[in-house]
């Protein structure tokens, strides 16, 4: 562990890892040492045994595909782990890079139990499944599909948590609907092009995403009226800052608010001019999109 109780008395939300722990010993130490702290812990949970090689979701489209599969289980035990030691030692925890539908349901359970947890989704696992590894978004749901064509083998579609099946995406965007899961992350992950411009199997997980969520989760889940504006704006900004133990900030005179001016009717290319980030790995560059946020604002 860092110095957990130093760093608790600078301004920080609260601690995390962009690793998943895998030594429970220490997971349940760090549980009971932050208790006290007053801070957020925000845990990946994967056991990186079962996940072994793998890189994507198995199944019968990863046998297809021809790719080393992780198992569902990767996840879920690691995640029905964790919620028996909040259950024992219950120090509030948030849960992230939830990919599965059976992780759905563990959380569903918790929270019935009123463990003290909440979890996020990153956009693009509501946005896709493992068939889109072989260029097939157009089916990703039939007859709601807002997701442009992609590339098959897409080095940027190897991401960590891998892609679920459909039947997982399909839990995952209930589940944001529900409340199960209380957030949608972006997980922006920046890579070279060196980086991703290998074979799929050798290329780094991850992807950039903060330009790109919104437009995209517009026409997938408010255009196609699966969500209204304000559910999947809620999400995305109110609901991120209560899991991290923040009071989101509210209109009364004195506070400071970040405003933001979208134009879900914009079309515009993904492209190097058209992107702040100085990395281009997504799997939408080159093509156009519709939406597009024109300005941002801290008052």
């Amino acid at each position: 562990m860092a110095e957990l109780g130093e760093l608790a008395g600078s301004a920080i939300v609260g601690f995390t890892d962009g690793l998943p722990l895998s030594n429970p010993a220490l997971v349940r130490r760090l549980l009971e040492y932050i208790q006290p702290l007053g801070k957020s812990v925000a845990l990946w949970p994967c056991d990186r045994t079962l996940a072994g090689n793998g890189i994507a979701r198995e199944g019968a489209v990863s046998i297809r595909l021809g790719l080393p599969g992780i198992p569902a289980s990767a996840e879920t035990s690691a995640l029905a782990a964790l919620l028996e030691l909040v259950t024992t030692v219950g120090t509030p925890v948030h849960i992230m890079r939830v990919s599965c539908a059976r992780s759905v349901e563990l959380i569903r359970d918790a929270k019935a139990r009123g463990l003290p947890v909440t979890a996020s989704v990153t956009w693009m696992h509501l946005l896709l499944n493992v068939e889109a590894i072989a260029g097939n978004s157009g089916e990703v749901i039939a007859g709601k599909n807002a997701v442009p064509a992609l590339f098959p083998y897409d080095p940027n579609l190897h991401l960590s948590p891998p892609l679920g099946n459909q039947s997982d995406q399909l839990a995952l965007i209930q589940a944001v609907k529900d409340g199960v899961i209380d957030a949608i992350a972006i997980d922006h992950t920046p890579h070279t092009y060196e980086d991703k411009t290998v074979a799929f199997a050798d290329a780094p997980p991850g992807a950039i995403g903060l330009e790109l969520a919104l437009p995209l989760l517009w026409q997938r889940l408010v255009e196609t009226g699966e969500f209204s504006a304000l559910e999947l704006w809620r999400v995305l900004s109110t609901q991120p800052a209560i899991c991290l133990g923040q009071t989101p900030a509210t209109a009364a005179p004195g506070v400071p608010a970040e405003l933001i001016l979208f134009d879900p009717q914009m079309t515009w290319t993904v492209g190097g001019q058209s992107l702040k980030s100085r990395s281009a790995n997504t799997p939408w560059f080159g093509q156009k999109l519709t939406g597009k946020v024109l300005q941002t604002w801290t008052y």
